[in-house]
């Protein structure tokens, strides 16, 4: 079990360095974060990220964006990762600027049985061109009140979606037969 644990950290470990080392060459880094999520984790990371972002001279409801879909990420990174063999969970966090936008990376396991469903879940989210279409089906989700097995009824990418008035990105890469890694990008256009 101990190997299949390196595996899954140094997967990671791995795909943080190569995110970092991309956000260097096109945008300049604003917080990287590696490691175990938990509250008081999320709570410190809250403060850097907002601090950080007050230091770019963003217009005020840029600010309020980034930080919220930051901690919505993060809130969702630790409610929703999946654990490895020996109950740890890998995941990263990656907040950069460019010229026209900030942008967010945020990775964590996920059960290769349940990417399918998020996949069509991210996709819905995606097809909607219109941003009034986009809060209706975020409406109509809100009424059905479907929870999930952790508490969730899957508004959290809904709202990230809108807040974020861009097509989520998103990838699945397979770490072995039974788990994979997340890994979503946010775009928060400055203009």
């Amino acid at each position: 079990m101990k190997a299949s644990t390196n595996k899954d950290a140094e997967f990671f470990d791995l795909h943080f360095s190569k995110n970092v080392e991309n956000v260097n060459e096109v945008g300049k880094l604003i917080l990287a974060y590696d490691g175990v999520l938990n509250s008081e984790t999320i709570s410190k990371l809250e403060t850097e990220i907002e601090s950080k972002i007050l230091d770019k001279s963003l217009p005020k409801a840029v600010i309020k964006k980034v930080f919220f879909i930051c901690i919505e990420s993060l809130q969702n990174m630790f409610i929703h990762g999946h654990k490895d063999d020996t109950d740890a969970k890998h995941n990263f966090f990656i907040l950069y600027i460019t010229d026209k936008a900030v942008k967010m990376i945020g990775a964590n396991l996920i059960a290769n049985s349940a990417i399918e469903k998020l996949s069509n879940h991210i996709q819905k989210i995606n097809s909607f061109n219109d941003p009034a279409d986009l809060k209706s089906y975020y409406l109509e989700h809100l009424e059905n009140n479907e929870l999930s097995e952790k508490g969730g009824a899957g508004l959290g990418f809904i709202t990230i979606g809108m807040k974020s008035g861009n097509k989520l990105r998103t990838q699945f890469e397979q770490i072995n037969d039974k788990r994979s890694m997340f890994l979503m990008e946010v775009v928060i256009n400055i203009d």
